[in-house]
């Protein structure tokens, strides 16, 4: 058979082709061979048609050849075979065949398409790439964090022994998007945006989440990333790793809370002051000019005049009296010197005693006060700590309430717990007060119905010692209509 039967435009395209490609009819006979075949098969001779592929087949693998002749043209499908041929230079290499049955129209015989693969160099390769993968396996085994790759479309395809250790899991459990299960509910949204905008950009990224352990506790991570790309600068995915960041987190939340303490301590210490240089100093700078009037003048003053000097002098000693009690108070609460004792108190009887500490009080300003605690209610509660918020709470009420006015004490019981309400008809607090009531931080103090000063330290006191007991307080005011302070209190079970 002649080269020119077969159709020009075939051989054209195969006669240059870099692949040693053969057409061989089914006893293995040579019916054309492009400039790459005839050098594989027999360099030195320009032709090599109507000879025998058998030629530089093996002889131990003629048999095998042989067979895959005969299905090669007993199949409309390509078949591959592995086999050894014999070199020019009296030497083998052990290329890969592969044929497919082909139909010319103008041939009489069939015949089929037979390329010779040399494979060496893909084989060097990809057991180059296998030793280099296993390197970089056994490296990221060894490595002291969690290391991690991911494909093009973000789903992982490889994690090392220390983010299983840690995890508790299976690579199974782990790879593709598995490993955001064990993400803290609370972190998963942000770590998805930051994560898909990065594939997205093919930049750098990191971000903080927390990430469930094999104990089922959860601690923090830094996850980085970076892309990567393959031989042709193409964008095959990300490869990164999770640095446990617990211990770090913590201490950045011990300096958080030092900072904060630090800054308690200040803003309580700047209050102490406030109230030894100003509030406290200004009572007794009072006290001390009507006692030197008294000492002064008392004989030339009217009976009348000498009243009404001592009488301001009680007022004025008592009030200093009672922030000097507070003051002290307050100061034990910032040093943890006052313990916390609950004992079984009755309710009625608590707020009875410390009403009639205001008898006199009371009377001078000619207030109404109604103690409608109900009788036989008992709390667990620090009789101290009690007495201290019931004396503030009404010493309040009685300074805002005005002449002829009514205060009215009483109680709601809830589940395990007692409301206690003090109510006033005095002047009442705005909104913007009442926010900063209960603030060290910020300074407020309003005058009562007749001038009486305060520091408000009393109230910021009755807060502590509220929560100290395990219970809150809070105000609702108007304007001109008055106030109404609760605090609540645990029953006696």
């Amino acid at each position: 058979m002649k080269q020119a039967e077969f159709p020009k435009e075939l051989l054209k395209s195969l006669e240059l082709h870099p692949t040693a490609i053969f057409v061989i009819d089914a006893k293995g006979i040579i019916h054309f061979a492009n400039k790459t075949g005839i050098a594989v098969f027999d360099p030195d001779n320009e032709n090599v048609s109507n000879r025998n592929f058998n030629e530089i087949i093996l002889e131990k693998s003629k048999a095998d050849f042989k067979n895959f002749l005969k299905k090669v043209f007993n199949s409309t499908e390509e078949k591959q075979m592995r086999t050894t041929l014999l070199g020019f230079d009296g030497g083998s290499h052990s290329p890969l065949l592969i044929a497919k049955h082909s139909n010319f129209p103008d041939l009489n015989e069939k015949v089929c398409v037979l390329s010779v693969v040399d494979i060496t160099g893909i084989e060097l390769k990809n057991e180059m790439s296998k030793r280099s993968e296993l390197r970089f396996e056994n490296m990221a085994n060894t490595a002291p964090v969690m290391i991690w790759i991911a494909d093009v479309d973000g789903l992982f395809s490889f994690i090392n022994k220390v983010w299983l250790d840690y995890t508790g899991k299976t690579v199974g459990e782990q790879l593709g998007m598995n490993w955001l299960k064990s993400v803290h509910e609370e972190d998963l949204e942000n770590l998805l945006a930051v994560y898909k905008s990065a594939f997205k950009s093919k930049e750098r990224f990191s971000a903080k989440f927390r990430f469930e352990r094999m104990n089922g506790e959860y601690q923090w991570m830094l996850i980085n990333g970076s892309p990567r790309v393959n031989n042709q600068g193409i964008f095959s995915g990300f490869i990164g790793s999770c640095i446990n960041i617990n211990e770090q987190i913590k201490n950045e939340e011990k300096i958080k809370e030092i900072n904060f303490q630090l800054s308690e301590s200040n803003t309580t210490k700047d209050k102490f002051f406030s109230i030894i240089s100003h509030d406290l100093r200004g009572p007794l700078g009072g006290l001390m000019q009507l006692l030197e009037i008294l000492d002064s003048d008392y004989d030339s003053l009217e009976e009348q005049e000498r009243i009404k000097l001592i009488s301001d002098s009680a007022v004025s000693a008592k009030g200093t009296y009672n922030l000097m009690e507070n003051l002290l108070d307050w100061s034990r609460v910032q040093r943890g010197k006052i313990e916390y004792e609950p004992e079984r108190l009755d309710l009625l009887r608590l707020t009875n005693d410390t009403v009639s500490l205001y008898d006199q009080n009371i009377k001078s300003k000619n207030i109404g006060l109604k103690n409608n605690i109900q009788r036989k209610i008992s709390v667990f509660a620090d009789k101290k700590m009690s007495e201290t918020v019931l004396r503030n709470l009404i010493s309040n009420a009685i300074k805002f309430t005005y002449p002829s006015g009514t205060i009215l004490i009483e109680n709601e019981k809830k589940d395990d717990y007692v409301v206690v309400k003090i109510k006033d008809k005095g002047v009442g607090i705005n909104k913007e007060d009442i926010a900063n009531l209960f603030r060290l931080d910020v300074s407020h103090s309003t005058k009562g119905t007749e001038n009486e000063s305060g520091t408000g330290l009393g109230l910021i006191l009755c807060k502590e010692l509220v929560e100290r007991q395990g219970g809150k307080i809070w105000v609702e005011s108007k304007i001109n209509e008055g106030s109404t302070f609760y605090f609540t209190i645990p029953l006696a079970l």
